[in-house]
């Protein structure tokens, strides 16, 4: 019986979401820690491993994880139109895919990598969409109708599971939309799999035998590979490079010094309104 002494376990689990400068989610961290042989891979694992840290934040030392699901949400306000305008200086941005060649778009099978993926794309403006389970026909219409009206070759760069079902989803994703150039299966390839864990995976899926046969796995015993098994940095990696492949840096320079001139416009503009409002203010006390 695989006994786990749990201290230990989160003071790893503590060295490891520290390391990562982007963070992990709960999911990723299971993963990391499964395949390094630090816990077993099971349902009941997990959710004890989930209650321990849980626990340990709640103390007060333990790093928070990402969470993609709970979150905050608070229309914006502001105290005055000064502040509105303050507020536009910081966040004024241009589309940092402006006078590229392609149009890249970096789809993932589940939301648990998306905040990750959405932090590493971000400087250079990529859109990050998910594609996990079937994804719903005004969807599918929604990004199809975005690829189309920006016109530049696409490319997909794809990202989730290697198991049957995760093949078949990104079979699904890419035949419906039908608006791809090209795409990228960036993670978790066959290739990658081979230097991962394998994890068992729930019995009944009618793809499996098939999947099985053509990669040379068994076919009455369903494995599978989590995009989360990756190391963060090593997918972090496959998503740049993916958009580096297809990115004129120079043009991304000068997309950023338009960017940078324009907010110092922006700013003097407010600094004028500031001037502007500033008597108004004291003729109304």
């Amino acid at each position: 019986m695989y006994r786990i002494h749990w201290p230990e376990v989160i003071e790893q689990a503590r060295d490891i979401v520290t390391r990562y400068e982007y963070g992990v989610t709960l999911r990723q961290l299971y993963y990391i820690l499964f395949s390094r042989g630090i816990i077993p891979h099971s349902a009941p694992t997990y959710r004890r491993l989930s209650a321990r840290l849980a626990e340990a934040r709640r103390r007060g030392d333990f790093p928070p994880l990402i969470d993609t699901v709970r979150q905050v949400h608070v229309p914006p306000s502001y105290t005055s139109p000064t502040e509105l305008l303050t507020a536009a200086v910081a966040t004024y941005r241009r589309d940092h895919t402006e006078g590229q060649p392609t149009q890249v778009w970096v789809g993932a099978e589940k939301d648990t990598v998306r905040a990750a993926i959405a932090q590493w794309t971000h400087d250079h403006g990529i859109p990050v969409i998910i594609c996990r389970g079937y994804g719903s026909q005004s969807y599918v219409d929604d990004v199809r109708g975005r690829v189309e009206h920006d016109g530049r070759p696409a490319v997909l760069a794809y990202v989730g599971d290697w198991d049957a079902s995760g093949l078949d989803i990104q079979r699904d994703w890419t035949t419906r939309t039908h608006c791809w150039d090209t795409v990228e299966r960036l993670a978790v390839t066959h290739d990658q799999a081979a230097h991962l864990p394998a994890a068992t995976a729930k019995p009944g899926d009618p793809r499996w035998p098939k999947f099985a046969t053509r990669y040379g796995y068994n076919p009455t015993h369903p494995i599978q590979w989590e995009v989360e098994a990756l190391d963060p940095d090593q997918l972090r990696q496959l998503v740049l490079d993916a958009i580096h492949r297809h990115t004129n840096p120079q043009q991304l320079d000068r997309v950023l010094d338009r960017e940078r001139t324009e907010r110092t416009e922006l700013a003097a503009f407010v600094q004028q309104w500031r001037e502007y409002v500033r008597p108004a203010r004291h003729r109304h006390r």
